[in-house]
């Protein structure tokens, strides 16, 4: 929620992205604007269009309906000549000629169900149709009350009405019959096949075609498609607009109506020439508007998808500016930061651009050179050398300056130099590395003031020197001591324990046969000063065995690696060179006592089975190695040294010597120690 609050913050506020959504906005507004015109227009001339198909089907069908009625009237006219000359007046109109003549009329016309003839009594009396059996009246039809009325000799058409043969709607189609003296005879009627004109109007499948009718002069549905079979013999046209279409004979009329559920209609009216009809093929608006839609639904559809490719697109748009525009702003923040490093950083640091003008300058810097930084920002590296440094400190360092220029980008070039504050010189450690940034090549100076440190390493320095000194001088003094109290227990106890011993016998052998218990206290107390005296010897030799100084380094190594032997039964393998180091010197207690110490770890630690000991004289220089095959250990993982090891390592060190240890687990131990054969 916090993320989403901040991304609509940064919305508000990013200028590129509100440029980028008007932007989008105006793109997809003038899309859509021009896609609903192109829309608009494409309809308004898809109607148009629809009432120009209707005003040429209206003369076409026009046309077709007066040729079939066409077809109708030369047989009627035909069969009422036949019927009104001197043969035909002479037949009866119910003879059988009449029946055959009647039917060739018929022969070659679909649109006709039959022709009959009607006697002046109003009595069909004769027919074209097969089924006919018997005369019946049809004086109160339409056609022959016409007749009775008029003494013309027009084709008279009806309005639809039920067959009384078959109950089939149909319309009729008469003419006048006279006899030789021009009197009434009686009616020629034909039966108009409504179902033709039904399936020739169906079969008219175009998209801009709902419906095709034929209608008389009075509006009357004369024939229509089947849907519209319970409007026939009805007035479906307006009087007003049957005054328009008869103001206009020979002209189709195009009109605009609406239906009972308010769809709106387009309504062609174009009158039949020669007969009282009129045909008035209609569409309506939906069916008019299907190759509109054809084209409508796939344009908006395009133009969804290109809104929506838009949208899109936008979106990753504002994505990509957003997430410019963070990394800029964590950018800024970076650069506020490390500039804020660079400025805590207690070393001075200064960058030169290739034209030589600084353009970083810390703080320390600023206490470094003695300058501000807003008085050295932007001017000549050489000109605030001058200002701050005595020429030849300022030329040194230029030296250095300009061989970072010429260096490779990134390498660093250490190198230490004096700077001047005060009248004072101080000696500063220098590193230059160079960078490449759009295309120009910056150089960055770190100075280090090694003054503090200098001072440091020399009192470190001092404080060591003091401290071997003192550990050297503990150790003389140790050896020392070790050494009064050796003799002191060698000489002057082990004497008086030697003397207690020649009293204790000479009083055990002024005893008489009679005392055996005091022979018996006196044998004891032999064998305790014996023991004191034992003890005082070993004690003596582990302080310092006499040996080393009176026989040299070479008796004492054989004494004590025999006594080790003795004590552990390891083998020893012992090599020692025909010169031994001076007696009683430094470097011989040093050799013995790494030597003592080396075989006191085997013996505690090692579990050794063999132990190889070699001593030599090299380029003045003696040599001492002591290996073992025992378990070894892990220096490294050790997490610190024992304190024989230690002792060791410090004893060498003071003598100015070196001392390695070899050792890994279950490989043994290798100890080597290089002493100087003479101390400076």
């Amino acid at each position: 929620m916090k993320s989403l609050v901040q991304a609509i913050g940064m919305l508000r506020r990013s200028q590129s992205v509100k440029a980028v959504v008007l932007l989008s906005l105006a793109m997809i507004a003038a899309l859509i604007i021009g896609s609903a015109i192109l829309l608009v227009d494409l309809h308004t001339r898809e109607l148009a269009h629809a009432k120009s198909e209707m005003a040429s089907l209206s003369r076409i069908l026009s046309e077709q309906t007066t040729r079939a009625f066409d077809g109708i009237s030369l047989s009627i006219r035909a069969g009422q000549e036949r019927l009104s000359d001197q043969v035909g007046q002479g037949l009866a109109l119910d003879s059988e000629p009449v029946r055959l003549l009647l039917r060739a009329r018929t022969s070659g016309l679909p649109q006709v169900k039959s022709i009959f003839v009607v006697d002046r009594d109003g009595m069909a009396v004769n027919s074209s149709r097969s089924d006919f059996a018997s005369s019946f009246s049809v004086g109160h039809r339409d056609f022959f009350r016409h007749f009775i009325k008029a003494t013309n000799d027009e084709i008279f058409i009806s309005r639809p009405e039920r067959a009384q043969i078959d109950g089939e709607w149909t319309y009729y189609l008469a003419a006048r019959l006279v006899d030789a003296s021009g009197d009434f005879r009686g009616v020629l009627v034909a039966a108009i096949n409504i179902e033709y004109f039904e399936s020739l109007y169906e079969s008219i499948r175009l998209d801009f075609v709902s419906r095709i009718l034929l209608l008389n002069r009075d509006g009357i549905l004369m024939a229509g498609q089947r849907q519209d079979k319970s409007l026939l013999g009805q007035a479906i046209v307006q009087p007003g607009l049957l005054e328009q279409i008869k103001d206009q004979p020979t002209a189709e009329l195009v009109m605009t109506s609406f239906d009972a559920q308010g769809g709106r209609w387009y309504v062609a009216y174009q009158m039949v020439n020669g007969y009282p009809l009129m045909v008035s093929p209609a569409v309506n608006e939906n069916d008019a508007l299907i190759p509109w839609r054809r084209v409508a639904l796939p344009m908006v559809g395009g133009v969804l998808l290109v809104v929506a490719f838009i949208l899109l697109a936008t979106g990753l748009l504002i994505l990509g500016l957003l997430r410019k525009e963070h990394l800029e702003t964590a950018l800024k923040e970076s650069d506020a930061k490390l500039r804020s490093m660079v400025q805590s950083v207690r070393d001075a640091i200064l960058t030169v651009d290739s034209s030589g003008n600084v353009i970083l300058f810390n703080v320390a810097a600023e206490k470094m050179f003695g300058l501000r930084a807003n008085d050295v920002l932007g001017c000549k590296i050489e000109d605030v050398l001058s200002k701050s440094q005595p020429r030849a400190l300022a030329q040194g360092f230029m030296r250095y300056l300009n061989e970072g220029r010429q260096s490779s980008s990134g390498l660093a070039l250490l190198g230490l130099i004096s700077l001047a504050q005060g009248g004072r010189e101080f000696p500063v450690e220098l590193s230059l590395s160079s960078t490449t940034f759009r295309g120009e090549i910056l150089v960055t100076a770190v100075f280090r003031d090694l003054s503090e440190r200098q001072r440091a390493e020399h009192e470190l320095i001092e404080t060591n020197r003091q401290l071997q000194a003192l550990s050297a001088a503990q150790q003389n003094v140790r050896e020392e001591e070790r050494l009064r109290i050796s003799r002191e227990l060698h000489d002057e106890l082990g004497q008086s324990l030697t003397g207690i011993r020649m009293e204790v016998s000479w009083l055990g052998s002024r005893l008489l046969a009679e005392q055996p218990e005091l022979e018996k206290k006196v044998g004891a107390i032999k064998k305790l000063i014996d023991g004191s005296i034992a003890s005082v010897r070993r004690i003596s030799s582990e302080l310092r065995p006499l040996v080393l100084d009176d026989l040299g380094f070479s008796a004492a190594a054989n004494w004590y690696v025999k006594q080790f032997s003795e004590r552990t039964g390891a083998s020893v393998n012992l090599r020692l060179p025909e010169q031994d180091p001076e007696n009683g010197s430094t470097i011989a207690t040093a050799l013995f006592r790494i030597l003592q110490e080396s075989l006191t770890n085997i013996a505690r630690h090692a579990n050794a089975g063999s132990v190889d000991i070699q001593l030599s004289l090299s380029e003045n220089h003696w040599l001492l190695s002591v290996s073992d095959d025992g378990t070894g250990f892990d220096d490294k993982a050790a997490k610190h040294e024992g304190i024989g090891l230690i002792g060791m390592r410090e004893r060498v060190q003071i003598l100015g010597g070196a001392f390695n240890l070899t050792t890994a687990p279950g490989v043994g131990t290798r100890l080597e120690v290089r002493l100087p054969a003479k101390l400076s």
